[in-house]
């Protein structure tokens, strides 16, 4: 391993003298967060640790993975005197949601991340933003310890099939398969987590991909589409149910640039872009987000869907 992950050791030794530990990842955690946080949890355990995982609602596709048991399902509040908080795939502070003020609060916190737009929030950072996922970040961590198990080897090859869109994205390099090829040697059900991932959708899914694709506005190659909270609870979904809308829409013919926007119930719109060549982070980073180059996210507060609608397609203009 290079320099990048000469914090390994001192994270390591902070865990050696932390008992109970908090991990958490950014609000909507996608694919990556989740087998991160899961992936690192039971790491932890075998190290004879008390985990506990900050997570908003996450997509049931990802209900292969072990490790549920861990999210913290009490009031926030109730979490006093922490002296252990790692942050997972999470691009800024910001992006913490309501675990921000624990953090804030915690002796010690660790940012464990692959995000260009990473400030290096934590007191210590194991930021790689050449990494594929912050599941393969993870990977190295876990394995310089020879902590591997298969329940922890599926959790990690789930955030690099996720964040890799099934190894075709450009974050997608040598050293990422380098370590799918270790997961599926150490037992992955590869078929499986691809399926799950990338092929496999609810109802609820359809229903809300259905309604987005009713709703998109296409303008040269830039498609958006939006879902109002009303239209999410009246085909009897929640905004859990959006996963992989945005890049279906990127996949459309003649489109380099897609845009979903939809409301959640705390009168937030989170927007997610995908792109082909246009550096949706920079984007995303005027409405406070931001990700990746070419996928990237964002929380829009004090805008209706239209507005953000109108708002977002200047930028993506002006960004060509």
């Amino acid at each position: 391993m290079n320099n990048i992950y000469d914090n390994i050791k001192p994270f390591l030794n902070l865990i050696d003298e932390n008992e109970q530990i908090i991990l958490a990842g950014h609000t909507s955690p996608d694919g990556d967060a989740v087998s991160a946080c899961f992936a690192l949890a039971m790491a932890l355990e075998k190290l004879g640790k008390k985990p506990i995982i900050l997570l908003e609602d996450y997509s049931v596709s990802l209900e292969h993975i072990k490790g549920h048991h861990f999210v913290y399902k009490e009031d926030y509040k109730n979490l006093e005197n922490v002296s252990l908080f790692v942050t997972l795939d999470c691009g800024d502070i910001e992006r913490l949601g309501e675990a921000k003020d624990i953090f804030e609060k915690a002796k010690n916190t660790v940012n464990i991340d692959h995000h260009i737009s990473n400030n290096n929030f934590g007191k210590l950072n194991i930021v790689n933003t050449k990494a594929s996922s912050t599941s393969e970040i993870v990977f190295e961590i876990i394995n310089s310890i020879n902590k591997l198990d298969l329940d922890i080897a599926t959790a990690i090859y789930t955030g690099l099939v996720f964040d890799t869109g099934g190894f075709k994205h450009n974050c997608t390099t040598k050293r990422t398969h380098e370590i799918a090829g270790e997961l599926i040697q150490l037992g992955v059900d590869s078929p499986k987590v691809h399926s799950n991932i990338l092929t496999m959708h609810t109802l609820q899914n359809s229903k809300l991909l259905a309604k987005s694709i009713d709703n998109i506005y296409i303008e040269d190659d830039i498609i958006i589409s939006t879902l109002s909270n009303q239209e999410i609870i009246s085909l009897g979904c929640t905004s859990k149910d959006t996963g992989n809308i945005v890049q279906y829409l990127l996949d459309t013919q003649n489109i380099n640039v897609s845009v979903l926007l939809y409301e959640k119930d705390n009168n937030t719109i989170k927007a997610s872009f995908r792109s082909k060549k246009v550096d949706v982070n920079e984007i995303a980073s005027k409405f406070g987000g931001g990700g990746h180059i070419l996928a990237a996210g964002a929380t829009i507060k004090d805008m209706t869907l239209e507005q953000a609608k109108e708002a977002i397609l200047q930028q993506i203009k002006n960004a060509k």
